[in-house]
């Protein structure tokens, strides 16, 4: 991966809204440029923990899948920050994992207004990952070769770049 810019734009840190509660986990020193979370929901007791990453694109292996933005951003939910908590506590309902990325989408735009994706890339063969992330608001949009393994790309994008038009005729000539 090539070295980072000691000018790159710093990650931003979201103010969830929909009920959910955002803390931030310890990082080692020397961690790469991310920044992990702990989510739950306040008002649901037994509501499952769920642990996410966030990284810039830029600084993750996906900056060789597609075009990316100098302040695209990628989310994992992260079983492996180092908690005892794994996506096997949440259950096969996608639905808190889900309600969780369609909180965290938005605020992720308006931490950085100049994102222009949110990208997320489970594994190939992880369909439970993907229907999370299609209940979460994300269009599946391509497959991709990292190294060491296969994945399928997934964005979400504010609705100001969502809905511009991306068929030839309809651009200006």
């Amino acid at each position: 991966m090539a070295s980072v810019p000691d000018d790159a734009p710093e990650l931003p840190v979201p103010a969830l809204g929909g009920g959910w509660a955002l803390r931030p986990v310890a990082e080692p020193p020397g961690s790469p440029r991310s920044r992990a979370f702990t989510a739950a929901r306040d008002r649901d007791g037994d509501a499952p923990t769920i642990v996410l990453r966030i990284h810039r694109v830029l600084h993750h292996p996906l900056h060789a899948c597609y075009p990316f933005g100098a302040h695209d951003l990628a989310v994992e939910l992260d079983p492996a920050v180092g908690l005892p908590v794994d996506l096997d506590s949440v259950p096969a309902d996608p639905a808190p994992p889900a309600a969780l990325l369609r909180a965290l989408v938005p605020a992720l735009f308006a931490a950085s207004p100049d994102c222009r994706r949110v990208i997320a890339a489970p594994d190939e063969d992880d369909v439970r990952a993907q229907d999370v992330l299609e209940a979460g608001g994300f269009r599946r949009i391509a497959e991709a070769d990292l190294p060491g393994r296969s994945v399928v790309l997934f964005a979400a994008e504010p609705p100001g770049i969502a809905g511009l038009p991306t068929a030839l005729d309809d651009m200006p000539h």
